[in-house]
């Protein structure tokens, strides 16, 4: 199976004690996968929990979206996967431009590191 740095992927996703079935992007590299066997991933959601640790996901973001509805990158959520805890893939990518978005988010959100302000 190929995993690429911007796929949307179905995956069991530890939210809590036990693993739940969300879709998620895949934020790491291409390499970590090819030389590991391994990637990383953040939850996509329709709910916005945590307000500040989140960023807005809108259909237009996505190559080939599944469904027209607004979802939000949890992106203190990253967790590493292996290519059997993937569920499904569903034929979607976040979009480049979208996805350095979400990338400095993440840096944000876990690093406070503001690329705005660097």
């Amino acid at each position: 199976m190929n995993i690429h740095q911007r796929d949307i992927v179905e995956i069991a996703f530890y939210t809590g004690r036990k693993p739940e079935t969300h879709p998620a992007i895949i934020v790491s590299i291409d390499e970590i996968f090819e030389m590991e066997g391994f990637f990383y991933a953040i939850l996509l959601s329709t709910k916005n929990i945590y307000p500040d640790f989140t960023l807005e996901i809108t259909p237009d973001m996505i190559n080939n979206p599944r469904n027209q509805r607004i979802g939000f990158a949890i992106c203190h959520m990253v967790q590493q996967f292996y290519p059997e805890d993937v569920i499904t893939r569903t034929g979607a990518s976040l979009k480049a431009d979208q996805f350095k978005k979400v990338i400095n988010k993440i840096q944000e959100v876990i690093f406070g590191i503001d690329v705005n302000h660097l």
